[in-house]
């Protein structure tokens, strides 16, 4: 699915996270994927070590101009912003719940006694919340599948698991394309899932989900066979048509995120406060 594409299927679900690849060809496209997932993953445990507000800001400001930069389309941005925003939110409201250390009281309900400090800590980890995602959709959005896979296997991954992620990652959207074309079907026979209770909806779906997995065993299948027909895993060492390798490009990249993440974690603990 292309990101010109639409990001939902008849049913209104979000297809956003499973293929949002923006074919660009942008300086941020050409970088080597295994810079791009050390990146994506040092930016997230890096995160566990920032605690500093203003510097998370300045850090998902940056990670949102790198976002707009791969091209997406404002459709997309919204729609994954929106995604991890309500999560985030979610979390900053029920913290209190849980954390009422510090002071002052900003509110006294009773059991939602919600602190300035406790607040403070709320909005730090909202903000590596969206950090996090951040990175990752920049890794999703610059990079095709295929390269991710190869490079989650030149990263030192089994192939046995890059073979089957990228599988995952194209099987998933058909599945869906399928579940709503089935449900199309059926409402079109006078099926209505909407209606009843929750154990009367689940027994309403059972004309959905049976045809589905048979397409499904059908599909799982066809595919062994072709694995099987080409000859997967008769030779344990591979060789590869097209392969990818770094280059002094992707080494100045590197050279940089190293310098930033130590320049951040600087930043952070002088500026750091006992929250």
């Amino acid at each position: 699915m292309s990101d010109g594409s639409s990001q939902q299927d008849r049913e209104g679900v979000p297809l956003v996270l499973i293929d949002i690849f923006v074919p660009k060809n942008t300086p941020l496209h050409r970088v080597d994927p295994r810079i791009k997932i050390i990146s994506a993953a040092l930016l997230t445990v890096l995160c566990f070590f920032l605690s500093d507000p203003v510097v998370l800001l300045v850090l998902l400001a940056f990670m949102q101009v790198l976002i707009l930069y791969t091209g997406v389309s404002l459709r997309t941005y919204s729609s994954s912003f929106w995604l991890v925003a309500r999560f985030s939110i979610l979390l900053f409201i029920l913290w209190s719940f849980f954390d009422q250390a510090g002071s002052p009281v900003l509110l006294d309900l009773t059991i939602y006694k919600p602190t300035i400090p406790a607040m403070l800590r709320a909005l730090v980890v909202s903000l590596r919340i969206f950090v996090i995602a951040s990175g990752w959709l920049i890794l999703m959005l610059s990079t095709r599948q295929g390269l991710l896979v190869r490079g989650l296997v030149k990263l030192g991954c089994p192939y046995d698991f890059g073979i089957s992620l990228s599988i995952a990652l194209r099987y998933v959207p058909n599945f869906l394309g399928t579940i709503a074309q089935i449900k199309d079907a059926q409402k079109a026979r006078g099926l209505d899932t909407s209606q009843g209770n929750l154990i009367g909806r689940a027994r309403n779906m059972m004309p959905v989900l049976i045809p589905t997995f048979a397409i499904a065993f059908r599909a799982i299948e066809g595919l062994s066979e072709a694995l099987l027909s080409r000859g997967y895993g008769a030779n344990q060492k591979r060789t590869y048509y097209r392969d990818i390798k770094m280059r002094g490009y992707d080494f100045a990249i590197l050279t940089c995120i190293m310098v930033a993440t130590s320049a951040a974690l600087i930043l952070d603990l002088s500026g750091k406060t006992n929250l």
